[in-house]
């Protein structure tokens, strides 16, 4: 890990930080605002108020957390493919001139990243990309196109260690990139080991999803596994948390496998709404895509099972799942799988939670992904 003093000694000057992001994200709170109150660097977020996300919570900033607005213009194309141009961001960076500018990982929906990219550099602005460092899935000219954003940068802030790998083997500079993990807001942390409602003596298996309810999260692999379950005379309850265009298709599964006293649908909810069900809840079951809604079970003390991953399969965070230390996976598209998966789950349940909690402190709240970004800032500002 890089020696704080050293990477922020020229004339102990704060170095002027940009990140240039979409826009204030709910999640994101916390950590922006931890940034923003370090005294190591001088920290501004440049955003839109638009969200190419339709179904993303904004959150209003509160000082000492500087935000640049500008406009976002967006094209959505589906649910979760868009184009968006920034338009001020431009302005914005010649203006301002800083230290350092963070883009959002060399991603070609961001049409306005990459003349920011060419014009700091021009400007002798260090760059760097805030990435999930992936590759595959891009074809040919994609990853050509992604490598040389990477290859060039002064720096790469990477959601986790699968992915910084993945970029030093393909040839960026290992000295330039920081692994930073991620994290939710600190309201998402209250929920832990003490609280939940877990006894060794419990013989009902308490099974919690949260989240959307679309077609990539599978849903009826869950349902199909409640009714394997069921015929298995194994006593349980999945509590469903969520809403979404799957939930209709969702609840008519339900009705026609005969899983009403065993499948509960709660709707959405949000912080304090969801302490109950994070108290009750034995396992965390996510089908499929994996993010940081694995973290949220995490730091609850919640094991998480979900489908093993295959390339595009899962965001960076599934790395936080490890198999029978923080939870398991079970086999691609089979709901046998994932109801043998629950069974055998369900014993290791107290030391996994443990686990859990270890884990999380360690990497993935607020205050930990705070240090690691600014360490990795400071590292390419002094670069």
């Amino acid at each position: 890990m890089p020696n704080q003093k050293n990477l922020n000694s020229k004339r102990n000057i704060r170095p002027v930080v940009v990140l240039q992001y979409l826009t204030l994200i709910h999640y994101r709170e916390s950590v922006f605002h931890r940034i923003a109150a370090d005294p190591r660097i001088d920290f501004t977020i440049c955003c839109g108020q638009k969200s190419p996300y339709q179904k993303m919570r904004n959150f209003t900033p509160q000082p000492p957390l500087k935000v640049k607005w500008i406009k976002n213009f967006v094209i959505n194309i589906t649910q979760m493919h868009f184009l968006v141009w920034q338009w001020g961001a431009i302005a914005n960076l010649i203006r301002t001139r800083p230290n350092v500018l963070i883009l959002l990982g060399a991603d070609p929906h961001i049409l306005s990243s990459f003349p920011l990219f060419f014009l700091a550099k021009i400007l002798r602005v260090k760059v760097c990309w805030w990435s999930h460092a992936t590759l595959s899935g891009q074809g040919f000219l994609g990853r050509w196109f992604r490598l040389f954003f990477y290859k060039h940068a002064d720096g790469i802030l990477a959601y986790d260690e699968v992915g910084r790998l993945r970029l030093e083997e393909a040839g960026v500079e290992p000295s330039t990139m920081t692994t930073i993990w991620n994290c939710l807001n600190d309201a998402d942390y209250k929920s832990s080991a003490n609280d939940r409602q877990v006894t060794e003596n419990n013989c009902s298996i308490r099974v919690l999803y949260i989240g959307r309810l679309y077609h990539d999260k599978k849903m009826h692999l869950l349902i199909e596994a409640a009714a394997i379950l069921k015929n298995r005379g194994v006593a349980f309850v999945v509590d469903i948390v969520g809403d979404g265009p799957e939930l209709v298709a969702t609840q008519e599964k339900t009705v026609a496998l005969k899983l009403n006293d065993f499948v509960c649908f709660h709707g959405a909810k949000y912080d304090d709404d969801l302490t109950s069900f994070l108290a009750d809840a034995d396992i965390g079951v996510i089908p499929s895509w994996a993010g940081l809604s694995a973290i949220q079970y995490m730091a609850a003390g919640i094991p998480v099972i979900t489908e093993e991953n295959r390339g595009m399969n899962h965001p960076p965070e599934v790395s936080a799942i490890i198999e029978d230390e923080t939870g398991a996976f079970f086999e691609f598209e089979s709901a046998e799988s994932l109801a043998n998966t629950i069974e055998a789950t369900f014993p290791k349940v107290k030391n996994l939670s443990n686990s859990c909690l270890k884990l999380v402190q360690e990497r993935f709240t607020p205050e930990a992904v705070k240090e690691a970004i600014i360490l990795g800032v400071l590292k390419v500002n002094a670069s």
